[in-house]
């Protein structure tokens, strides 16, 4: 982990994957709290589907015009930014719903296989009081130099089958190849989520992971830059790679 004229908080990565089914409500009851399939969503689908939902979406969707993103990729810049826009919306509509399918430990998604956790419901709760009480912070800006250093990771993942933030010298290094970066970073790690919403949500609710670091990463005031990376995973379906920084120059 780097350490750079500031503290960074150990962060591990979870496996815990929530995939949010429900039919879809129409524009007018949109306002709701609700659950949503997202699986296949283009990144104009989310948009418009955000936008229903009363979100400012052309101020949001800092990757919009970001070419070298996928679809998919600019959805995990658009959901974070979500997030850190207005946390409170965020949890009522998102976060908020996920405590009626909880039985136990176990979610109970409609039309899905039920889903073991380590937490339960509580994990939820936490992040939904934390939410509610949480200030707006910056928006996060996409780096290209920050997303090939993702790239480069999630085809380490790939070739390799590994599941974690060791390879090619760090996640320092990763960055350096393709720019320079200052005062701090960090990287989240999140697997088998089939779009790119319910893996930020997964990261943010961080069932399992004492320090909740990806979420700590998510809400960090100070981070301005983003990298993001998804490619397929030999054991782990999907590899999701987002890097933070708090400042990152371009070669």
């Amino acid at each position: 982990m780097i350490n750079s004229n500031r503290q960074l908080s150990l962060f591990t990565y979870t496996l815990i994957v929530f995939s949010i089914f429900s039919t879809i409500l129409p524009a007018q009851e949109n306002q709701r709290p609700h659950v949503q399939n997202f699986d296949g969503f283009s990144h104009e689908q989310y948009v418009s589907y955000l936008a229903a939902d009363g979100w400012p979406v052309e101020l949001l969707n800092t990757a919009a015009t970001a070419i070298y993103l996928s679809d998919n990729e600019k959805n995990v810049v658009l959901a974070m930014n979500l997030i850190r826009h207005d946390p409170a919306k965020y949890a009522k509509l998102y976060v908020q719903p996920l405590l009626d399918f909880f039985d136990g430990t176990l979610l109970r998604l409609p039309g899905k296989t039920p889903l073991r956790t380590r937490e339960g419901a509580e994990a939820v709760r936490e992040l939904y009081r934390e939410l509610m009480e949480t200030n707006p912070v910056q928006l996060l800006l996409p780096s290209e130099g920050m997303s090939r250093a993702a790239m480069d990771h999630a085809r380490f993942l790939k070739r390799t089958g590994n599941a974690g933030h060791e390879g090619r010298g760090g996640m320092g290094a990763r960055l350096s190849r393709h720019g320079s970066w200052d005062i701090g970073i960090a990287e989240n790690l999140h697997w088998g989520a089939d779009n790119a919403h319910d893996a930020v949500l997964s990261l943010m609710i961080d069932d399992g992971v004492k320090n909740r670091g990806h979420r700590i990463n998510i809400l960090d005031p100070d981070f301005k830059y983003v990298g993001v990376g998804i490619d397929s995973h030999p054991r782990l379906h999907i590899s999701y790679v987002i890097k933070h920084a708090v400042k990152f120059t371009e070669k």
